[in-house]
This record gives C-alpha cells, sequence and structure tokens, in this order.
C-alpha cells in the first residue's frame, strides 16, 4: 500500500465532511484513511461511521481523549502505508492529487509541497482556480508544519520518529518536523499546491479563555525548552529553530492578559530563556508576519524580543491596539 493517510479526530463534525470528501476524490486506490476518534463529544464518530460503511478504506480507531499528540502516534501504530500523511480534520487536499505524489515519491524519505490558506470555505474564484491547478502557495515554512509533507513510515521507523511528548497542544509540528530534519531525510519539493489549510474568521484568540491562552503559552515554552537542548547539543540549525519559536512565544505573550503574561515570563525565566542571548549563528533577518516599511520597523522589536527592552515596547503597543 503507498500510503495512510492519519486524521485525529476531535470535535469536528462541523468540517469533517468536507475533508473526508477531498481524500476520497483520487486517482489512486492503494491507500488507506486512518480517522483517529480522540474521544468526540459531539457527532464526530457518527459522521465517521456512515463514510466507513460506505469506503473500505476508511479506518476508524477510537480512543480516550488525549491531545492530537497521542492520536497521531495511535494513527502511526496502526499505519500500513509506505508513507504517512498527517491532515488535520478541517482542511482539505487537491483533487487526484495522490497519483502525483506516488510517482515523485520514488526512493525520497519524504516530499514536500505547496499550500494554500484559506478563510472559512473557499471561494468560487479559489476553487477554480484550484481545479486548473493554478493556485499558488501563500504560506512558507516547508519543514515546520506536518501537513506540508509525507513521510516514508520505514524511514520513521529506523530513526523512532514519533510524536515523542504528549504534553505538548501546540507546537508539537515544528518540533517533530526538526527531528525529522535532522535524521537527514532524501527530500523533494512539489511546487503545486495540494494542500488547503483552513483558518477561521474572528479572534480565536481574543474567545479563549485566560486558562487556554495559558495551556498555549506553556506548551509552546516547553517546545522552546526542548528546542533549548537541542542547542545546548549544538544541533544542526537548532539556533533558527529555537530564536523561531522563542520570539513567536513572546509575542503572543505581549497580547496575554496580565495575570497570563506574568504567569508566561516566569516560566520562562525559570528556564533561562528570558531574558536571551540571541545566539551568533541564528540567520533569521525577517519574521515574515508583516511586509513594506510597517514591517521593517516590526521586524526590528519582533526580532529583539528576547531582549527586555524590545519586549515592554511591544506589550505597549499591544496594549494601544486593545
Amino acid at each position: 500500500m503507498f500510503l495512510s493517510i492519519i486524521v485525529p479526530v476531535y470535535n469536528a463534525e462541523r468540517y469533517l465532511g468536507e475533508c473526508l470528501d477531498s481524500l476520497l476524490a483520487q486517482d489512486i486506490s492503494d491507500y488507506e484513511i486512518l480517522c483517529v476518534n480522540d474521544g468526540s463529544t459531539d457527532r464526530s464518530l457518527t459522521v465517521l461511521e456512515r463514510y466507513a460503511q460506505a469506503h473500505p478504506n476508511i479506518i476508524i480507531i477510537n480512543k480516550e481523549n488525549g491531545g492530537v499528540t497521542t492520536a497521531r502516534n495511535a494513527g502511526l501504530a496502526q499505519a500500513s502505508g509506505d508513507y504517512i500523511w498527517f491532515l488535520d480534520s478541517d482542511d482539505l487536499i487537491r483533487e487526484n492529487c495522490l497519483g502525483k505524489l506516488k510517482e515523485l515519491s520514488q526512493g525520497q524519505d519524504r516530499v514536500m509541497f505547496g499550500a494554500y490558506q484559506f478563510t472559512d470555505a473557499l471561494t468560487n474564484e479559489e476553487l477554480t482556480l484550484a481545479a486548473a491547478c493554478q493556485l499558488t502557495t501563500n504560506t512558507s515554512f516547508y519543514d515546520s508544519v506536518v501537513w506540508r509533507s509525507i513521510l516514508r513510515r520505514e524511514f520513521l521507523l529506523q530513526h523512532c520518529l514519533n510524536f515523542r511528548y504528549p504534553e505538548l497542544t501546540h507546537g508539537e509540528d515544528g518540533l517533530f518536523m526538526y527531528e525529522v530534519t535532522l535524521c537527514s531525510p532524501k527530500s523533494v519539493v512539489i511546487e503545486d499546491v495540494l494542500y488547503f489549510y483552513r483558518l477561521h474568521s474572528g479572534s480565536a484568540e481574543a474567545a479563549a479563555t485566560p486558562e487556554k491562552q495559558l495551556r498555549r503559552l506553556r506548551s509552546l515554552i516547553r517546545v522552546c525548552d526542548i528546542l533549548h537542548s537541542y542547542y545546548q547539543q549544538h544541533a544542526r540549525d537548532s539556533s533558527n529553530r529555537l530564536m523561531s519559536f522563542l520570539w513567536m512565544t513572546l509575542y503572543d505573550i505581549t497580547r496575554a492578559p496580565k495575570a497570563v503574561e506574568t504567569e508566561a515570563l516566569h516560566l520562562l525565566t525559570v528556564a533561562h530563556l528570558f531574558p536571551f542571548e540571541k545566539p551568533e549563528d541564528c540567520t533569521i533577518r525577517e519574521s515574515y508576519l508583516m511586509g513594506g516599511f510597517p514591517g521593517k520597523v516590526f521586524d526590528k522589536l519582533y526580532l529583539n524580543l528576547h531582549k527586555p527592552w524590545a519586549y515592554k515596547v511591544m506589550r505597549l503597543l499591544q496594549s494601544i491596539r486593545k
């Protein structure tokens, strides 16, 4: 079998059918879809059972809720495909793209491809362009998310690669893909957009409770701590990975309520990550979060958030914006 597609599912009934429809609209048949029901309390399991009855290549794995890392590991443990593709349950893949992936995967440990971010639903224009294979990638960082690659299963097994930190709720993608990169996979890049990543309108950050915000930040700080360990071991490219995550985490903290900010900064201080001295071999010069002249001003602060002066200024600007 060519491919095992692993889809963690938790309370995903709204978009789950659309996701599965895209996985089924393919030009090959030698693949399986492992849907890991991670203790959903909505109608997700009902949706899965309806699809599984009609499509024998859809396999349901039921487990108690344990988070996305344990769900992915559960799927990986039962996968039988030569390659693995981790998907999110509200996203889509391009129609009839698996044949191309199968053709280009020969002799490769990793195949990377383009992705397209959209908000809530693809527009008619986007659907037309997608059908004509004319959408262009609007996201960067191929190796920081799991859904932009298929990975050879034997390569993962040989290097004992899985999601080793079940406590992580956020940032686990970037850490896992960094560990994949450290094992020097033989890789090929396809520029075509094969993956559609759904953003949700409205501010998820504003809707999140302080408890959820702190949970997210604790996870990101834990990722920073793990990457700091790699940096101390002089692992390849660890400086860039560490600073990228540290800046992202500190930026999120500047937008958090005061009580959350205080706790998060304490955790970073205890981990010796704030204040922090940027490694000399860090080569990151842009955040890619904002363009033009405003972006240059923003980057001056963002790329110095590990220093108290820049953090304080960014925090002040965030409070003014609110």
